[in-house]
Formats: structure tokens, sequence, C-alpha cells
């Protein structure tokens, strides 16, 4: 009895997990790949089985990408509106927010930086 108890718990919390999502708005803080600073406002949008990520930096710029993963990690890429900075990052669930690292094509380091919930 203990032993299905146990299965079911594990097979409910597991749907819950596949249900549960990192949609919301965040305030996100990095450090670009020369080492300056950058901040802003990130909404993260779910669309089907994907997230839609909209970037508005403190100076005005944005830019967009798309993620696939789940509440405890997101796998991205991102571009600029012109095409001309093209991106990947991977971020990992702390606390309610996010952490990770990124890096632009062509680059030869990455970064960091930091989702906070809104």
């Amino acid at each position: 009895m203990k032993r299905a108890f146990f299965a079911f718990a594990a097979l409910i919390f597991a749907t819950v997990a596949a249900w549960a999502d990192p949609s919301g708005t965040y305030a996100f803080k990095g450090t670009e790949l020369d080492g300056t600073e950058y901040q802003g406002t990130l909404e993260v949008a779910k669309s089907g089985d994907v997230f839609e990520l909209t970037y508005t930096f403190d100076d005005g710029t944005v830019q967009k990408g798309a993620a696939v993963g789940d509440d405890s990690f997101l796998a991205y890429g991102y571009g600029d509106s012109d095409g001309g900075e093209l991106g990947v990052g991977l971020m990992t669930a702390k606390d309610g927010n996010w952490e990770g690292i990124w890096t632009r094509v062509g680059a030869d380091k990455m970064s960091i930086e930091n989702w906070t919930r809104k």
C-alpha cells in the first residue's frame, strides 16, 4: 500500500511540475562580454510548448528571444531587431528567480545574467 501511495504521489508531483512555468515579469541584470553591466525588464510568456522572451533594456533597446524548458531550466536564443546580434543562454531556477550564463554567436567567452521576479 505504501508503495502505491508513493508512486501516486510521484505521478502527481511530476504532473504539477509539468504545468508550472516561468512566465512572468522580471528585472534582469547581467554583465556584457567586455565587463560592462546592463539591466532592464524581461517579459517571459508561454506560447504553446515554448516561451517568448522580450528584453527591454534601461536605454530602451528591445531584444526578442525564444526558450525551451520548464520551471527548473530554460535554454534560449535571442537576437536584436536588425539581426546583427545573435546569442544563446542557459538559465536555472533558484528560489523563485533565475541565474545563468550566455554568449553571442562568434564570441570566445561567456558571461552571466540574473532574473528577479517582479
